[in-house]
């Protein structure tokens, strides 16, 4: 059933209507939201910067945007990616599996969830929230954002715009000493990496999950494309600051590398 959902908002702001398709009542409805309760990504992000890597959610906030990754193909569990026009997040410890699909436009309410730092990556977690059900809710489904194409080379030089995004890498292969193995060993050691390299020559790694409903397939031998979700991790030791740059597979429909390699 359609319903419409009016947020007041002072009047430099406007009013806005949300047109929405939803599959359960809007709980908890609103009707009217200070201006500064409503949070675009980068919002986020800046409160995390601010606040010192932790940042815990006591009021009604909202924060709208589109899922680009969910846990349907077991590559992550229990969380998902979501981006708006400002930029992607990690949501994490939804407490349900399935909770959302890649497509849907949710409204999550933030109260209880919190901003944490996970090395050196910002996460988004309901880990205290008591059911995320009830604060993440739809507004739209199956109308899934198109991957923005960038080279290896554009997420290096500018890794913060790109963390949590969705994109499509092209000209892109799995490293000659990898295309013997497969995504994963099933059910193995946890999350394994497999490294991809770029036609012209820059490398980043495929995180994938030992209990992805692909980690048993071969990796493919040839070149082409890759879709996923942009991430960072980031350890610090002794000899410096080191970073790994990662794509999320969200199922290998998305990856397409049947082209004669580049090396």
């Amino acid at each position: 059933m359609k319903k419409i959902i009016s947020i007041i908002v002072p009047m430099f702001f406007a009013a806005v209507a949300l047109v929405c398709s939803c599959e359960k009542p809007d709980v908890p409805a609103i009707t009217e939201l200070d201006k500064d309760h409503i949070l675009t990504v980068s919002d986020i992000y800046k409160m995390w910067a601010d606040s010192g890597d932790y940042y815990q959610f006591k009021d009604d906030y909202m924060l709208f945007g589109t899922i680009t990754m969910d846990d349907s193909h077991d590559n992550i569990y229990k969380e998902a990616y979501l981006q708006d026009s400002t930029g992607g997040i990690n949501i994490y410890a939804l407490g349900t599996a399935g909770l959302v699909k890649v497509g849907d436009r949710v409204r999550m309410n933030l109260k209880g969830s919190q901003i944490v730092n996970y090395n050196g990556k910002m996460e988004l977690s309901f880990v205290d929230v008591e059911d995320a059900t009830l604060q993440v809710i739809l507004q739209e489904p199956n109308v899934p954002l198109t991957p923005e194409e960038v080279t290896m080379a554009q997420v290096i030089e500018n890794p913060a715009y790109y963390d949590c995004r969705l994109v499509k890498l092209n000209n892109v292969q799995f490293a000659a000493s990898d295309t013997s193995m497969t995504y994963a060993v099933e059910h193995g050691s946890a999350t394994q990496n497999r490294n991809i390299t770029s036609c012209d020559g820059n490398t980043l790694v495929a995180r994938n999950s030992d209990y992805a409903d692909f980690a048993g397939q071969p990796l493919p031998k040839g070149s082409g494309s890759v879709v996923g979700i942009m991430t960072r991790y980031i350890t610090n030791s002794n000899t410096g600051t080191k970073t790994t740059y990662q794509i999320i597979i969200r199922s290998t429909d998305e990856v397409n590398m049947e082209n004669e390699r580049c090396d």
